[in-house]
Parts: structure tokens; sequence; C-alpha cells
């Protein structure tokens, strides 16, 4: 258990002052994070190859800064539809595959 604690990246000397149960949630906490990193690193990837310069420039200046200006309503269906066009469809059993690491 200390090896996946230290591999975690947490500090070793630590591990001893943990309780069973701690452990077991820091290491649940890695792994989530884990996930999360390759989930964001695989959305960018997607993002990337199917996003052209403009609209990748875009997306990339709204993750440092936010939206310039808000969309109004109705713009944002015609975004939304616009990216689905894009990007295509898929099913919700699909999108709950991919979240547990199935397609």
């Amino acid at each position: 258990m200390a090896v996946e604690w230290i591999a975690a990246g947490f500090d070793p000397g630590a591990f001893w002052a943990q309780t069973p149960r701690g452990v077991q949630r820091a290491l649940r906490g890695a792994q989530k994070r884990r996930l999360r990193a390759l989930s964001d690193a695989t959305t960018a990837a997607w993002i990337g190859a199917h996003a052209n310069h403009d609209d990748l420039r875009d997306f990339l200046g709204g993750l440092e800064t936010g939206p310039k200006v808000p969309l109004p309503p109705e713009a944002q269906g015609r975004a939304l539809e616009s990216m689905k066009q894009k990007l295509g469809t898929i099913s919700m059993e699909e999108y709950r595959a991919r979240l547990r690491g199935h397609a």
C-alpha cells in the first residue's frame, strides 16, 4: 500500500501517519485526479483535431479569460447546433461508455 501511496505522488514519510481509511480516500482522490487529467487531455486532443485555427484560438483564449461577450439566448442555440453539426452526435449509452473508458 505504501508503494501506491508514493506512486500517487504523496510524501513517503506521511504514509505512516495515515489511517487505513485516510490512505484509501487519498488514493481514490489521486485516481480521480488522474482520470480527470486524462479526460481533459483527450478532450483537448479531440477539439484540436476537429477545430479550425480560428475556432481553436477562440476556444483556448476563452479558457484563459472566459468568453469576451456572453451570447444572447437566441445565439446560444445556434452555437450549440453548429457544434453538434461539426462534432457529430453520440447516444447517451455511447457517452456513458466513454466516461467509463469502454469506448
